[in-house]
């Protein structure tokens, strides 16, 4: 326990470098479980700033780690490059302008038949975008045809 160490007198070196271990060891046994580490062994990310991190994660796997120059943004990098070359599918996803349009919420009860539902309604700038409540489905499958 790292107060328990602290109040009988270990250096703070000490400490620090038995939370990095620490670390390292919950990584390897919990995100890394299962998977096959082989060099050239390279880190990434702001945690790759952390000397102390690099240190105990050659020694836990007897192995030289890589800390590249732009380390902090080599992931964010890599990323954007292969979204450049393998586009997403387009999505619904409406812009952050939606806040500015038109959004509007209704309800009617639908007659067609014994259930009575409530049925909800969302329209954005007039145009119906979706429906729920309705416990058939004879207005939320409406849903994809306005989407």
């Amino acid at each position: 326990d790292m107060i328990h160490k602290q109040q009988i007198g270990h250096p703070t070196e000490d400490i620090v470098a038995g939370l990095c271990e620490g670390l390292v060891r919950n990584f390897l046994n919990n995100v890394a479980r299962g998977k096959n580490i082989q060099p050239p062994i390279v880190f990434l990310g702001g945690v790759s700033e952390n000397v102390g991190l690099r240190k105990a994660f050659e020694e836990a796997l007897g192995q030289k780690i890589i800390v590249p120059l732009h380390n902090t943004v080599m992931g964010a990098l890599g990323a954007a490059l292969l979204v450049k070359e393998n586009p997403p599918p387009k999505t619904k996803f409406s812009g952050f302008e939606i806040s500015d349009k038109d959004i509007r919420c209704t309800s009617f009860q639908c007659q067609g038949c014994p259930n009575h539902c409530e049925v909800i309604e969302a329209r954005i700038e007039g145009k119906v975008v979706a429906r729920w409540g309705d416990r058939c489905g004879k207005w939320s499958n409406l849903n994809s045809n306005n989407a």
